[in-house]
């Protein structure tokens, strides 16, 4: 089967080295270089991370890679308005889109696995991989992961591809033609639930989300609480993806029942777990 053109799009911010790291392991690809770009958003870093993936950027470019960019935010947008930013500089003849982000570790298959599965299964518009933790490669991050009518988020493992509601946005790639017509990330979010607003569009644009789990991607983030820093977004956010997504009388019943019995569970958690780190990565 002929292999289709694909785009990598990365932001980062104050992670150069990780981002770096992950920039040069693309070169391990069993992919096409000739059909691989990559455009790289560094989202107003104050570390040095520029120069870090320019060196990044130039090994991929001497690999084959068709075509490496690499943007600078003047002042941080943070990742769903950064990833809407980058799909506007998607080059006109790629088939399919990479999101990713800046402290993942693809397997060598990984874009001939993804785009392979996208090609030979023409009603999906999105795929992706089951994640683990890079400390703890047993441990499984994200899976395949469901949105109940109550709104309530649950997720599931499974030994072959699954359709499911939403997948996670760390390594994620999405039909060009999908990603137009659902509007791409919605760049209102801020550090959480983006994936589950874009994924749930291209569900209601007829476009099936698929988990592939036969694929394992490592992912530096520490399994845990929820952070105190993020608990106002992460429920600004899902009210978002509420609003966005379900009708009056769904939206009522959701938003009540993140708020009695949600809410709770998630200040448990933040009392326990800290304020941790903001960058891209370990949000």
């Amino acid at each position: 089967m002929t292999s289709g053109y694909i785009s990598v799009l990365t932001c980062t911010r104050n992670r150069g080295s990780a981002a770096a790291r992950c920039v040069k392991s693309l070169s391990l690809q069993d992919y096409p270089a000739s059909l691989l770009e990559i455009a790289v958003l560094d989202d107003a870093s104050t570390d040095g991370s520029p120069a870090q993936l320019r060196e990044a950027l130039a090994g991929l470019s001497s690999s084959g890679w068709s075509r490496t960019q690499l943007f600078i935010n003047p002042e941080n947008m943070q990742i769903a308005a950064g990833r809407s930013f980058l799909e506007q500089k998607v080059s006109p003849e790629a088939e399919f889109v990479c999101f990713g982000d800046d402290d993942a570790e693809l397997p060598a298959e990984f874009f001939s696995e993804l785009a392979g599965y996208l090609m030979k299964n023409p009603g999906a518009g999105a795929v992706g991989p089951r994640i683990s933790a890079m400390r703890s490669p047993g441990v499984a991050v994200h899976k395949a992961n469901f949105v109940a009518w109550s709104g309530r988020y649950t997720e599931k493992e499974s030994l072959n591809p699954l359709d499911c509601d939403w997948l996670n946005s760390t390594c994620l790639m999405v039909r060009v033609s999908a990603l137009r017509q659902a509007g791409g990330f919605y760049p209102g979010f801020y550090t959480a639930h983006e994936e589950v607003d874009f994924c749930l569009r291209l569900k209601a644009h007829g476009w099936r989300v698929v988990y592939l789990p036969g694929i394992n991607v490592l992912h530096d983030v520490i399994p845990g609480g929820t952070k105190r820093d993020r608990l106002y977004y992460l429920y600004r956010n899902k009210f978002l993806v509420f609003r966005r997504n379900f009708g009056p009388l769904r939206f009522a019943a959701a938003s009540l029942g993140a708020l009695l019995f949600g809410l709770p569970k998630y200040l448990l958690e933040s009392a326990f777990s800290g304020s941790g780190s903001s960058e891209y990565g370990l949000i």
